[in-house]
């Protein structure tokens, strides 16, 4: 009987691999339909839980041109997704006894930041953290992308909201994270405006703020003692055999570096951020997914190498609820109660969440730049397909 009984679970396994191939085979080739639409040049996408990559695959091209294929492993920018990791690196300084989420930043920061209309008001890490520092992103944030090269599109050909920022993406230079929040967010700045901050008193409106990302960065500098490149490669990418990831084109291997395009498929150059901790991180749907099935193991049962379980719960679960928005350290709340995030920026979309109830979490990378037409709402169709594979995979868990 004994062998009987094993002879069955056998089959039993082997029937449970068959019905996880088909249902991979058939996302597949949805997904394949999909690309075919041609409104995106490529994409990779991933599904994953606490234990591991359920389906992983690329699609369309990288580079169009070349015809060189989307994989897992190609490469690109990932926009605000990035500030996940910050939310990671300021955790892991609370662990470590350097912050809190009450610490005022001006306890940190070399000069002093504070809002004109609420100047006896602290700012606190807990304000950066949830969006809530009553700031707005100036125009001159767009300082923060440097291009490999100049931007040489007809202004013609250039799609309508870009062409306000090409001729300052053409001029930009290099400079500090330091000298780049100075000038912004510091009285005596070069680019400072009152209409840099909100008239609203500090904690108590979400608005989303890239400068507060790249302050909190700079507060991970400045309390570790370490680039924010450095402790987050040891905290986090590292221990997670991230191999391929990076925040400069120098830390990648570049012939992996997708082509990027805008909404009408004109090609522009690659780039890197000032400020890197709001958007900066390069990667790749095999890496990506590496780190975000970390996360979901970390939220969902602990015995994480990255983060304590009670980090985990501070971090993701809501710190700020107002009528519209909720928001933890860095990591988004969406209305349906999935925790990620997303990213946009010249040439790129990306997109993470898992829902905590079933810790199943779909990543979407492309590497074009399409909000609002036809490109998005491929997007759309890709998500929508990945959650229909996740209410199969959810029943089978």
């Amino acid at each position: 009987m004994k062998r009987l009984f094993y002879s069955g679970l056998i089959g039993l396994f082997f029937i449970g691999l068959g019905h996880a191939q088909s249902q991979a085979d058939a996302l597949t080739t949805k997904l394949n339909k999909i690309q075919d639409l041609g409104y995106l040049p490529g994409f990779a996408v991933a599904v994953v839980s606490e234990k591991g990559v359920h389906y992983q695959n690329g699609f369309g091209y990288s580079d169009v041109e070349n015809k060189r294929p989307f994989t897992v492993n190609s490469l690109q920018n990932i926009g605000s997704i990035s500030k996940t990791l910050t939310g990671i690196a300021i955790m892991k300084l609370i662990e470590e006894g350097k912050l809190s989420l009450e610490t005022p930043i001006n306890d940190i920061l070399p000069q002093k930041l504070y809002n004109p209309y609420y100047p006896k008001i602290p700012i606190t890490i807990r304000h950066l953290v949830t969006h809530t520092a009553s700031f707005n992103d100036p125009f001159d944030y767009e300082r923060t992308y440097l291009f490999s090269e100049k931007i040489n599109i007809p202004k013609k050909r250039l799609p309508k909201e870009l062409r306000k920022y090409v001729k300052l993406y053409n001029t930009n230079t290099p400079m500090s994270v330091e000298q780049f929040i100075e000038s912004m967010m510091h009285p005596f700045g070069k680019y400072y405006a009152k209409k840099n901050f909100l008239r609203k008193r500090p904690g108590t409106t979400y608005n989303y703020s890239n400068m507060g990302a790249t302050i909190a960065g700079y507060i991970v500098e400045l309390v570790s003692g370490k680039s924010y490149q450095d402790y987050t490669r040891e905290h986090v990418l590292n221990p997670l055999n991230m191999t391929r990831s990076g925040w400069s084109h120098e830390e990648i291997d570049m012939s992996n570096f997708v082509s990027l395009y805008l909404r009408n498929d004109e090609k522009i150059p690659p780039y890197s951020l000032i400020s890197y901790a709001d958007g900066g991180l390069i990667t790749s749907v095999h890496d990506l997914s590496l780190y975000f099935s970390e996360m979901i193991k970390g939220y969902k049962n602990g015995n994480s190498k990255i983060l304590s379980d009670s980090s985990y719960k501070t971090m993701m679960d809501a710190l700020f609820i107002s009528d519209d928005k909720k928001s933890g350290i860095f990591w988004a709340i969406n209305g349906k109660g999935e925790y990620g995030h997303s990213g946009g920026d010249p040439g790129i979309m990306a997109y993470m969440m898992f829902d905590p109830k079933t810790g199943l979490g779909r990543i979407v990378l492309t590497n074009k730049f399409d909000d609002k037409g036809n490109g998005i709402n491929q997007v759309v169709y890709i998500w929508k397909t990945l959650e229909e594979f996740m209410s199969g995979l959810a029943a089978g868990l």
